[in-house]
């Protein structure tokens, strides 16, 4: 058996964070954007350029990365790989601002030119690639990947929000492909079936509906950990 891997897009304030920190614990947040502080769950701060993983002893559940450069993703990466960790799932918060970390190390100040969106192309694939293999890794596998991104609008659709050719390929490398949105009462929705406005998609095979109830902690409804449970449940059914 293997994990799930996720790349959730929706508008600001949509509930991607508080979804990117349900995984099965402890978990890891690598939090670019700074919103990792409001979302339920018991935290501990961990700096991988200078600090060991921190132990689990019972007193938190997510240990949160703050990322300010590129080389922070790919030293938590190598630990990770390493599968010297406790970590059993882990979310990248968000690809859209990694993306951007990346383009200030290439561009350092000046235009993009066209070697450097490849050189782009090609960091960011291998990145998300990395990280979603984490989840058949042969020593330490995790549970679940959850990679969160903005939306936008392009042809007609609302697609995850990524420069250049990265966002024809990124979904392509995931098991879910959901689209979070918050409604009037507040409760928060996640497609993941076909749908003419947005794109989405799953290759589990039917194992979770194409429009869930995301819930946390204190709300009922979906989470990462229980939308992984579900698609194990019914994979032994089968």
């Amino acid at each position: 058996m293997q994990g799930l891997s996720f790349l959730v897009h929706g508008m600001p304030k949509a509930g991607k964070s508080t979804f990117a920190d349900s995984g099965p614990v402890p978990r890891l947040s690598l939090d670019v954007e700074g919103s990792s502080f409001w979302t339920p769950s018991r935290k501990i701060y961990w700096d991988p350029m200078c600090q060991p993983p921190p132990v689990p002893d019972g007193t938190w559940d997510t240990a949160i990365v703050l990322v300010r450069e590129a080389r922070t993703v790919m030293e938590v990466y190598r630990v990770l790989n390493s599968g010297q960790h406790p970590f059993n799932s882990a979310s990248m918060d968000s690809v859209t601002e990694v993306q951007q970390r990346v383009i200030d190390d290439l561009a350092k100040g000046q235009q993009m030119d066209r070697d450097k969106w490849g050189a782009l192309l090609r960091q960011v694939n291998a990145m998300v690639r990395a990280y979603r293999d984490l989840i058949t890794h042969p020593v330490h596998p995790l549970w679940t990947m959850t990679f969160v991104a903005g939306t936008h609008q392009r042809d007609g659709r609302w697609r995850p929000m990524l420069q250049g050719q990265a966002q024809d390929y990124l979904p392509y490398y995931v098991d879910v492909l959901g689209y979070l949105d918050a409604q009037p009462n507040g409760s928060r929705h996640m497609l993941i079936g076909p749908h003419p406005q947005f794109e989405t998609g799953e290759r589990l095979g039917g194992r979770l509906p194409y429009d869930m109830l995301i819930g946390d902690a204190s709300h009922p409804g979906y989470t990462a950990e229980t939308m992984l449970a579900q698609v194990l449940q019914q994979g032994r059914r089968n």
